[in-house]
């Protein structure tokens, strides 16, 4: 409480003018739990930095065990309208109840749903979002591989079948609707490249067929570069705001504290945490 104190006396005319002026629109409870989400997700992308890049680190991550359980909790690094809704490790017929019900339809789907083989499918995470502005319903289909598995065409023919489900199934139609299916994935190999790469076509871009009606369907092949870039972009006003560029101890002890009970057997213990290696590859766009 001192050191409180201290600190609000210490903060010069302009400072106290603006919490004054802040004070008279919200609550300070509501500044500070505004500024600790920041705080806490600068640090969450820190270490999800790490977990998926650091030489010593990435082998020990697993796709299920770790990876998955962890974004559960953090959705927001998909994107702030996907911090709420959701399903996980879901069949491709609870997909379709999950469609129907975000749209306000009945939510049981008369059958079920197979792939074009006949087979059934699991998707990682489903997220949903509604646009009132656009009056359109968006999902994002996410496929996550371990840090480990590099994307090849087999990884991402995977999530192509899911995508192919919606297109044959009709009770995924007439809505207006936008599907994007995230294959993510720390490196793409060399092969899979040009598919992903063309010019006159977003970065990532891996299928858009134009023949289904009302809605969009695409599949992407996104780096946990690209998405960790997005997510600081998004928080970068306000990180310059608050000044605070959390260092990978602030971050992997936010990790320890929040996900604990999901994060590999080495990071529970303060003691040995690997510190990166001169010259250990790095994320090269972060």
């Amino acid at each position: 409480m001192v050191e409180i104190l201290e600190k609000v006396l210490r903060l010069g005319r302009d400072d106290v003018s603006h919490l004054h002026g802040l004070l008279q629109q919200t609550s300070l409870s509501n500044i500070i739990r505004a500024s600790s989400i920041v705080t806490s997700r600068l640090q969450f992308l820190t270490a999800l930095e790490h977990l998926v890049f650091d030489e010593e680190t990435y082998g020990l991550v697993k796709e299920r065990d770790h990876l998955h359980k962890i974004l559960e909790r953090e959705l927001w690094v998909f994107g702030e309208e996907f911090n709420m809704m959701r399903s996980s490790e879901i069949g491709l017929t609870r997909m379709l109840e999950h469609h129907r019900r975000t749209v306000g339809w009945d939510p049981t789907p008369d059958g079920s749903v197979r792939a074009v083989d006949g087979g059934a499918r699991r998707v990682d995470l489903m997220l949903s979002a509604e646009s009132h502005e656009h009056d359109r319903v968006r999902h994002l289909v996410v496929e996550l591989k371990a840090p480990s598995v590099d994307a090849d065409r087999a990884q991402a023919d995977q999530v192509d079948d899911y995508m192919q489900a919606v297109l044959n199934d009709p009770r995924f139609a007439n809505v207006d609707t936008t599907w994007d299916f995230y294959l993510v994935v720390r490196s793409i190999k060399d092969r899979l490249m040009p598919r992903v790469r063309q010019a006159g076509h977003p970065e990532g871009l891996y299928s858009e067929p134009t023949s289904f009606e009302h809605a969009r369907v695409r599949v992407w092949v996104r780096t946990w570069s690209e998405i960790l870039r997005e997510a600081k972009q998004r928080l970068e006003f306000v990180k310059n705001g608050i000044d605070h560029n959390p260092s990978l101890e602030q971050a992997l002890e936010y990790l320890r504290h929040r996900h604990g009970d999901l994060i590999p057997d080495l990071l529970r213990r303060p003691a040995a945490i690997p510190t990166p290696r001169s010259g250990a590859a790095r994320n090269p766009a972060v």
